[in-house]
């Protein structure tokens, strides 16, 4: 192809036609696929402006004569054949035509611009240009989604269970991934017709997958900054949103400064634009990143949908206009996007060659590819994401233009009209303009001519288009629905029986919509044969039942109980109303009840109870699915829908009801029969009230009696008299019995209807309620139920009281006993004594009473409420007196019964201390005390010698006249006394009275935190403590520290407790008591700033506080903890508190935080709203460019008060060491400097020439090292040893006293001899080392070249470097960084050989690790100071045992955040192929966060080590590392996520049931087992089982593992490594007798000869190492018997 474009544009060379200069320009262009940048024509705009006038003009002039002929009459001539064919190409090459998107002219690998139209369950219709619409199947939406549905697919019966669990296991609901309006670009796939059958509706099936939509094979280079890219969401990250953009090894990515809320799910398609281009990652957004249209394209191909550019304007046409994009490209836009304005003049809104912008609407592809544009505003300016607003005037689908007046009129297409609503016109195809055929259209004339008016119908809406799509048709406009959505649920319809099908009768309701008649709505009553009744073709009224438009499903009823009815439909749960009557049909039955149906899906639920009047026992019997019922709505619950139905009538009038209210359970009534049932008796109790008898309360005798009287019963027979058992209010439901016993009793007033009723040794007449294994249940009415022990059924043995006494028998029962606090009565069937004083008598001896402290008492029941009396303390307990009322009645005074008020308590720890044993005193009865529920029960009725008196001492309740129980009331303010009862963590409980109790959180209790940290110490059982009354409404809480607590109670200088609740490096948040918080900054928080925050405050820890200010209006406080300020003895400051301007003076040394580091420099926070700025001039004696690596926020600070304005409040401050230095910090002057000496210092400057050191402890002298002097080997480049900053030893080679200079050197030679140096004076807190550490330390720094030659070997051998063990120099504070003795790493030890039987390595590996054990020799040679750290990184830079004792350094000077940044620095510089050292280090991390950091820090660190290194090594690091510092809590959720990550991973579960094992959840552990199987393959099912065994018999429970055993060798007897496994663990719990059955059940089984042998001499081994000889005798027998008999077997 590109060699035939050679060709042509060769051949046009010679041409001097512009328009063939231009085809072969085109075509030219075309042939290679980038453009030249800045592609612009060399025309200025007026001469490309003559140039096309010009050619159009030659064109029409050349095309005139050939445009009238047709290809049917134009005559053909055999010579001139081919000339003419080619001339004709080049004409219609020249040409170029206004493309409208068609049916027609649509090609698979079309690329278009659309608008979703509408979400539907499997697919998406799309709205296309020229109002078209296309689907895009669910598989065509992008690979990961296709990918998700096929795994749905694939386990779909094998998962059952899964998916409902598991909402991955669901069909993405398309209604979460797009929004109608939303912009996206699409592929033609495929053109073909939803049904060849019948209508041939035209279809068109698209794409949204990156890989089509992009074009057929996008390239990284055709798209630029401001192209539209579609892109597919691959994964959620937190830092943004990773895309799938269809290229390969390119992504794209979604900032998350970018989202905006959008709601992003995997699988997504969406519609970019590229902001850039990095490396190969596409950055995107969602929105316009610029309002300037492309100018220039890569290629042609690079030109697709979506693409705002800027176009020049070649030609006007009335059908549209014609444009070139870079010159060359030919682009076109029909009517449809020419205007908004359909019928404005083209001419008057666009200029020829006049740049315009626009947006690309399709591309079809071709030679060359036909390219649409859109100038319409809605398009230019979409957001890609998001559908645009809909106007406020948009008329619904369906709605009638009376008058649709014409605006513009094309022959070809149809009619543009004027419907009302500003900026969206309406169109009509011309096929839609009558129901007759239209021969043509004219705008001047005929009825569809400008300016006419028409009634019109919208039919539907074109979202590209910004169009309404009209119908002039009668039969449209008569048409009684267009879509689902216009029908109304209730709603009467006529259709048309399409079909019958087995689930019913298909409807044609309207053209294009049917509806279903379900089998169950044909008739009221089921059809056997419906054919016979309905006929295809034949019309039908129906109602609608429900719709569900995204089905496109119409559910219609012909039942006539629902067409005719009068009732109102429910269709909603809002409209359902309690009391409203409807109709509803069965759905489901069950025994309890059913489900009604109603209107729109709306469903109920009806009680089986609520289904008739009478007693029905199973729904099934008496209803079937289908059936229609008349029901009322009892209930209804909207928000959670759900409704209750009854069948019983519901409508109470007030006769009606007052008469239910009058009838009372007891009474005795008349009633006439109104029906009776199966197994009840319906009676009228007048006034429409009803009762029900059932069949065993007919009569008092048996149920063949009982059915004998019901069938003498007919309907309006009379009963004179009938007893009401029970009346249900809420039912409204009536028991009745017609049995003569009780209705006689209650005639005589002897039937109970409470338990008050019940009088002991009373005879009464009951019915049995039940029958049980330990007695019989009696009823009586109104449900009063009392119990007849077995004992007393009679007087001989009842071995089963169910067998001699049924449910509804009429029986006669003496009562024995009544408790009326339990609310309990026991009955006796043994008959009377033949005198009833007997009985009498002795229940009354029940209350004899003994030896009674005060001789007026004669019975128990004379201690009744209110009484006054004497008791004798028996024991004085913390919080209450037990005390004898008699030699039978106990009683007990509790602490809160004792004392009126807190001044008449002596002790308040012992507030009982006065009363001792035998103390007489005099008390008053309050009530019984429940000791079993510990509660106060008021006195009711008798008081028996069983029950424990409640009595009181208090002076007030002794003299109180006259005597009342009423229960004291508290309000908020009050002051009380309570005494302690309980203590919990977070509260202290106290008792107010013996029935009430208050709750004084811990923080109201005191303002001492010593004694709220030991709370069991200071607030014991029984303590006294005043106490005011917070809040009394649902509890009383209470406060011991004030009255009422609140911002406006707190003053400045407070003492309060706070409770940690948050804190982080700017301080902590602190619960204060009144439900308050303050906040305690940085600086208030210990009087030494060189305290870590962590020491003292810790989440949840109780904190001393001082109130600082407090802001009433904003509920702020703000609080301090120094010592200072919160203990009242003196206390050492070291950074003292600065409160204002005036506490300041210049010169004054302070230290501080840093709150900003600003391109201007630091801002230091020193005090209360005191800011201290230091300029970047001050931040070092010497100048450092880039020094804000050097600083972080609260990065604590020491400087020098250079400057105080009092006025604006502002305060300077400098950081030079110069200004900061005390004297006496100044160690050495410059005649202190001798040659030879070795100095510490820091690197200031680097130059070509050598590096300039500042010496410590000097007042800032600056010494000089040539570059010859810095290493013993030649340095080309000094800036790649050392930088500013670096701390280094240097060795004094020169001192000029007269100049003031010093030479220094650097050399590693100088050192060598160095045997006596010593530390530096200002590190004299450090621990001294010996003299070799020190010659080992300080000859580290080599040359470069030693430098390089190292890390090449390094590198060399990085591959090969085994893992060695941590030395223990590398911990701090007794802390162990890299935690090598794990739970996990003790069990991969079982499985490890010992290193003696390990081969010999290579001798390259030899070397190298001799090496590394030279290496190791040196770090264990730790550096002293942090530039000998330095020093040596530089030679070892990818060391991990260098750097993580440089963070034991650091954590030994408490400097945590210096530790964490020397971890990160670790990270980040030793090579990525020292996988092990990096994970050494990352291990180190995690320690120090477990052991110094919060759980959000070591999230956020395991988070991070997860990420860089293997995440299963680094969850079994982290667990270990957890377990073995104590934290089991943490270990168990983070081995719980590990479990969850890799359960596939068989040695995880193993780790898991260890660890519960080994820390007593044997319970949890055992569950484990289950779910390892069902997550492990089966081929590992056998392995896993036999550890789970292993387990219990070393950490759990041996029984559990023998069972295991057990069940493996039953499914594999012959593994003889099982059998060896179980003897082994059976060997080690000291048992022979087992061991010996093992081996005797083993060598039962058919072995082999080889087999055998190695059990016989494992036993004869066990045997022997147990010292039984017997026992090795007899295994020697039993191996000779086995191998005679092998023998003569054989």
């Amino acid at each position: 192809m590109a060699g035939n474009k050679r060709k042509r544009s060769n051949a046009s060379e010679g041409s001097d036609s512009q328009g063939n200069e231009r085809i072969s320009s085109l075509s030219a262009n075309e042939a290679t696929q980038d453009f030249p940048r800045g592609g612009a024509s060399s025309l200025t705009p007026l001469e490309y402006k003559e140039a096309v006038l010009e050619a159009k003009k030659d064109f029409m002039e050349s095309a005139s004569g050939t445009a009238e002929l047709s290809k049917k009459t134009r005559p053909k001539k055999k010579g001139s054949k081919k000339s003419s064919k080619s001339e004709l190409d080049n004409e219609e090459n020249l040409k170029v035509h206004i493309q409208s998107l068609r049916y027609k002219n649509i090609t698979p690998g079309s690329l278009i611009l659309g608008q979703i139209a509408q979400i539907n369950t499997l697919d998406l219709a799309v709205s296309l240009p020229n109002c078209l619409t296309g689907y895009v199947p669910i598989t065509n939406i992008s690979d990961k989604l296709s990918d998700r549905l096929d795994s749905i697919d694939n386990h779909a019966e094998d998962n059952a269970a899964t998916e409902e669990e598991d909402g991955l296991n669901q069909i993405p609901d398309l209604m979460d991934l797009y929004k109608v309006g939303q912009w996206v670009r699409v592929s033609v796939t495929a053109l073909g017709s939803e049904n060849t059958t019948k209508t041939g509706k035209r279809h068109i099936e698209l794409s949204l997958k990156p890989q089509d939509a992009n074009g057929s094979a996008p390239e990284a280079a055709d798209f630029v900054a401001g192209s539209m890219i579609q892109a597919v969401v691959s994964s959620i990250e937190d830092h943004g949103i990773v895309f799938d953009i269809g290229i390969n090894n390119y992504t794209g990515f979604l900032s998350k400064k970018h989202i905006n809320d959008f709601p992003f799910v995997e699988g997504q398609s969406l519609l970019c634009s590229v902001i850039s281009k990095e490396d190969r990652i596409f950055h995107l957004s969602l929105t316009a990143t610029s309002t300037k249209a492309l100018e220039v394209m890569p290629s042609v191909q690079a030109i697709l949908p979506g693409d705002y550019i800027n176009v020049l304007v070649t030609d006007i046409k009335e059908s549209g206009v014609i444009a070139k994009y870079m010159g060359v490209v030919d682009v076109t836009s029909d009517i449809y996007h020419s205007s908004p304005v359909k019928g404005e003049d083209l001419e008057d809104k666009f200029q020829l060659a006049k740049s315009v912008p626009a947006r690309v609407l399709f591309v079809i592809p071709g030679d060359p590819p036909k390219i649409a544009v859109s100038f319409l505003p809605h398009v230019l300016t979409f957001n890609f994401a998001t559908p645009n607003t809909p106007h406020p005037d948009q008329l619904d689908i369906g709605f009638i233009v009376n008058a649709a007046k014409v605006t513009y009129v094309s022959s070809s297409l149809g009619v543009f009209c004027d419907v009302g609503v500003p900026e969206i016109s309406g169109f009509a195809h011309i096929s839609r303009l009558s129901d007759k055929k239209v021969a043509g259209i004219s705008p001047n004339s005929g009825p569809y001519k400008v300016d006419s008016t028409h009634e019109a119908r919208i039919i539907n809406y074109s979202y590209v288009d910004n169009l309404y799509i009209l119908s002039f048709q009668q039969s449209v406009l008569n048409q009684q629905f267009l879509r689902i959505e216009d029908i109304e649920v209730g709603q009467f319809v006529d259709g048309t029986i399409a079909k019958l099908i087995p689930q019913g009768i298909v409807v044609t309701i309207s053209e294009g919509i049917n509806g279903l008649v379900p089998s169950t709505h044909m008739a009221d009553i089921a059809l056997q044969f419906p054919e016979r009744r309905f006929k295809v073709g034949s019309s039908v009224k129906c109602r609608v039942l429900s719709t569900n438009v995204l089905r496109k499903r119409v559910l219609l009823t012909l039942k006539k109980s629902l067409l005719n009815t009068d009732l109102p439909l429910i269709y909603d749960y809002e409209q359902a109303t309690p009391g409203t009557q409807t109709v509803g049909t069965l759905a489901r039955i069950f025994e309890d009840g059913a489900i009604v149906e109603f209107y729109n899906s709306v469903r109920a639920f009806l009680p089986v109870s609520e289904m008739s009047e009478a007693y029905i026992r199973d729904a099934r019997e008496h209803f079937k699915v289908g059936q229609t019922l008349s029901v009322t709505i009892v209930s209804c619950d909207p928000e959670n829908r759900k409704m209750r139905v009854g069948c019983r009538e519901q409508s109470w009038d007030a006769k009606r009801l007052e008469r239910f209210e009058n009838i009372k359970a007891g009474s005795v009534l008349s009633g006439i029969v109104l029906q009776k049932t199966e197994d009840s008796v319906i009676v009228d109790l007048g006034d429409k009230v009803t009762g029900v008898i059932t069949l065993g309360q007919l009569c008092d005798g048996d149920l063949n009696k009982c059915s004998k009287v019901m069938n003498k019963l007919r309907a309006s027979t009379k009963l004179a008299e009938v007893l009401v058992l029970r009346k249900d209010t809420s039912k409204k439901l009536i028991s009745l019995s017609l049995k003569k016993s009780l209705v006689e009793a209650a005639k005589e007033n002897r039937m109970p209807i409470n338990i008050t009723d019940l009088k002991e040794g009373i005879k009464y007449f009951g019915f049995v309620r039940n029958a049980t294994t330990f007695g019989v249940f009696v009823e009586f009415c109104d449900g009063l139920v009392a119990l007849v022990p077995k004992a007393y059924i009679s007087e001989e043995y009842v071995p089963v009281p169910s067998a001699v006494y049924k449910p509804q028998q009429s029986v006669t029962c003496v009562c024995l006993s009544v408790e009326l606090s339990q609310e309990k009565a026991f009955m006796s069937f043994k008959p009377l004594a033949q005198k009833q004083e007997k009985a009498v008598e002795f229940m009354e001896s029940k209350y004899d009473i003994d030896n009674p402290v005060d001789e007026t008492i004669k019975k128990t029941y004379d201690y009744v409420a209110g009484k006054i009396t004497w008791a004798v303390v028996t024991s004085a307990k913390a919080s209450q007196l037990n005390v004898d009322l008699a030699a039978n009645v106990h009683g007990r005074v509790d602490v809160s019964e004792v004392f009126d008020n807190f001044g008449e308590i002596v002790d308040p720890n012992k507030p009982l201390k006065r009363f001792h044993k035998g103390d007489k005193i005099r008390v008053r009865v309050l009530g019984i005390h429940d000791s079993r529920n510990h509660k106060f029960l008021p006195i009711s009725h008798r008081v028996s010698p069983k029950q424990f008196l409640e009595l009181s001492v208090r002076p007030s309740i002794l003299n109180m006249e006259p005597f009342s129980m009423k229960e004291p009331q508290f309000k908020k303010g009050d002051e009380v006394t309570g005494f302690v009862n309980n203590v919990s963590k977070e509260c202290v409980w106290v008792s107010l009275t013996p029935s009430v109790n208050g709750r004084i959180p811990i923080l109201d209790l005191t303002t001492d935190v010593k004694e709220l940290n030991s709370l069991q110490k200071h607030f014991f059982l029984g303590k006294a403590i005043k106490c005011y009354v917070v809040n009394a409404e649902d509890s009383i809480t209470l406060s011991a520290i004030g009255p009422l607590q609140g911002f406006e109670n707190l003053t400045p200088g407070s003492r309060l407790v706070g409770k940690v609740t948050n804190v982080n490096e700017a301080g902590a948040i602190l619960q204060l008591p009144g439900h308050m918080s303050g906040r305690v900054s940085r600086i208030d928080m210990f009087d030494d700033y060189d305290i870590l925050p962590e020491t003292k405050f810790t989440r949840n820890n109780l904190v001393g506080v001082c109130v600082l200010s407090v802001d009433v209006p904003n509920r702020k406080v703000a609080l301090s903890a120094r010592n200072s300020r919160t203990q009242s003895q003196p206390v050492e400051i070291k950074d003292k508190e600065i409160n204002s301007v005036d506490d300041l003076k210049i010169g004054d040394i302070c230290r501080g935080f840093v709150c900003n580091v600003a391109n201007q420099g630091l801002f230091v926070t020193i005090g209360h709203n005191l800011i201290a700025r230091v300029k970047i001039g001050e931040l070092f004696d010497t100048f450092i460019k880039d020094w804000k690596p050097h600083f972080h926020v609260n990065q604590l600070v020491k400087g020098s008060i250079v400057g105080i304005d009092n006025d604006s409040k502002r305060i300077e401050m400098s950081l030079k060491q110069s200004k900061i230095k005390d004297s006496s910090e100044i160690t050495k002057t410059f005649a202190d400097i001798a040659v030879g000496s070795n100095l510490d210092g820091t690197v200031v400057k680097v130059g070509d020439y050598g590096v300039l050191i500042r010496i410590d402890g000097t007042d800032n002298i600056v010494g000089l090292c040539h570059k010859s002097e810095i290493a013993d080997a030649v340095v080309l480049n000094i800036s790649k040893l050392y930088s500013s900053g670096d701390k280094v030893r240097a060795h004094v080679l020169d001192v000029d006293s007269e100049k003031r200079r010093i030479a220094l050197g650097l050399k590693s030679s100088y050192f060598d001899s160095d045997s006596d140096i010593s530390m530096s004076d200002n590190e004299e807190d450090v621990e001294m080392r010996s003299e070799d550490q020190s010659d080992t330390s300080e000859s580290e720094v080599g040359s470069k070249d030693d430098v390089q030659s190292e890390e090449v070997e390094n590198l060399e051998s990085a591959g090969d470097e085994d893992e060695e063990e941590e030395p223990s120099a590398l911990q701090a504070n007794g802390f162990d960084w890299t935690d090598g003795s794990t739970v996990f790493d003790k069990l991969a030890d079982d499985t490890e050989d010992s290193e003696d039987e390990e081969d010999e390595e290579p001798k390259r590996k030899k070397s190298k690790s001799d090496r590394f054990d030279d290496e190791e020799k040196d770090l264990d040679e730790i550096p002293s100071t942090a530039a000998d750290f330095e020093r040596q990184l530089l030679s070892s830079p990818n060391s991990s045992l260098l750097w993580i004792s440089y963070m034991a350094y650091h954590l030994n000077l408490n400097e945590l955040q210096e530790a964490r940044e020397v971890g990160k620095r670790a990270l980040s510089t030793i090579n990525y192929r020292e996988e092990d050292e990096k994970l050494n280090v990352w291990m180190a991390l995690l320690n120090l966060e477990v052991a110094y950091g919060t759980e959000d820090s070591l999230k956020e660190v395991f988070k991070e080590a997860c990420a860089y290194c293997d995440a299963l090594i680094v969850y079994e690091k982290l667990c270990g590392i957890l377990i073995k510092g104590g934290k089991v809590d943490l270990a168990d959720e983070y081995m719980q996520l590990m479990l969850k990550n890799f359960k596939q991973v068989p040695s995880v579960w193993i780790q898991y049931a260890t660890f519960l094992l080994n820390n007593d959840k044997a319970e949890k552990a055992h569950g484990l087992l289950e779910r390892s199987l069902q997550s492990l393959p089966k081929s590992e099912h056998v392995g896993i089982i036999e550890k789970f065994a292993i387990l219990e018999f070393k950490n759990g429970d041996p029984e559990r593992g023998r069972t295991i055993f057990e069940g493996l060798l039953s499914s594999y007897p012959k593994r003889l490594d099982l059998w060896n496994v179980l003897i082994d663990m059976e060997m080690k719990q000291d048992d022979p007798s087992i061991v010996r059955r093992l081996f005797q059940r083993l060598l039962a089984l058919n072995l082999s000869t080889k087999k055998a042998k190695f059990a016989f001499k494992k036993w004869l081994a066990y045997e022997k190492n147990i010292g039984d000889d017997e026992g090795a005798e007899q295994v020697k027998r039993r191996a000779i018997e086995y191998v005679s008999e092998s023998h003569s077997e054989n």
